[in-house]
């Protein structure tokens, strides 16, 4: 029962916070949505922001989970690349209220949101660093280039799920894919594997 109303709680939250916002989220409007009491509430969480760290953290291990399933069964890069790329931008279309919650309004949650926000991009830039080891040639730089791909396509989603356009994420999956791959592998390379990922009714 404890674990059901938890999970109820961080449910409504993200609902909340993508309706409304974080800052206009007040605990009654999460209390409502979850069908909890205020001392159930309180009994899980110390504050909004506790809540709000406590789904973040549930949202951000989920997606990361599926994310790392998806690219694990690739040895190769282009593979691994396109299959992690594509899973997170499944997952995130799945779920608009938590990918708004998770990509803009993290932003507006605090130093502590902001702090676990670093730490989630700078996991990202380390796999994608590990990954690219074993290419014939690497970007001078690696470490910078991989900061700056995560950098890019993050506040591409950002800008799709701010204007209410989570759902259409998945569409971006061939050019993000080229703009992943292209620092790493050159144009040419890059532009014949967003090819292969186009819709097949897509000349």
């Amino acid at each position: 029962m404890a674990g059901n109303q938890r999970e109820r709680i961080l449910t409504a939250l993200a609902g909340a916070v993508s309706e409304n916002g974080y800052a206009n989220t007040s605990v009654d409007s999460i209390i409502k949505l979850a069908g909890v009491s205020r001392r159930t509430f309180y009994e899980h969480h110390s504050s909004k922001e506790d809540a709000f760290l406590a789904a973040f953290d549930s949202a951000v291990g989920r997606i990361t989970a599926e994310v790392v399933r998806a690219y694990s069964g690739h040895d190769d890069f282009v593979e691994a690349a396109r299959a992690g790329l594509e899973c997170c931008l499944r997952v995130l279309a799945e779920d608009p209220a938590v990918a708004r919650m998770v990509i803009v309004e993290v932003l507006s949650a605090g130093p502590e949101a902001l702090q676990r926000r670093r730490e989630v991009l700078s996991a990202l830039t380390d796999r994608i660093v590990q990954a690219s080891q074993g290419l014939p040639e690497t970007p001078i730089g690696p470490e910078l280039t991989a900061e700056t791909i995560v950098g890019a396509v993050l506040q591409v989603i950002y800008n799709r799920v701010s204007r209410g356009e989570a759902d259409r994420l998945p569409d971006l999956l061939p050019d993000l894919l080229y703009n992943v791959l292209v620092p790493f592998l050159g144009h040419k390379r890059a532009a014949d594997e967003r090819a292969k990922t186009l819709p097949k009714s897509v000349s």
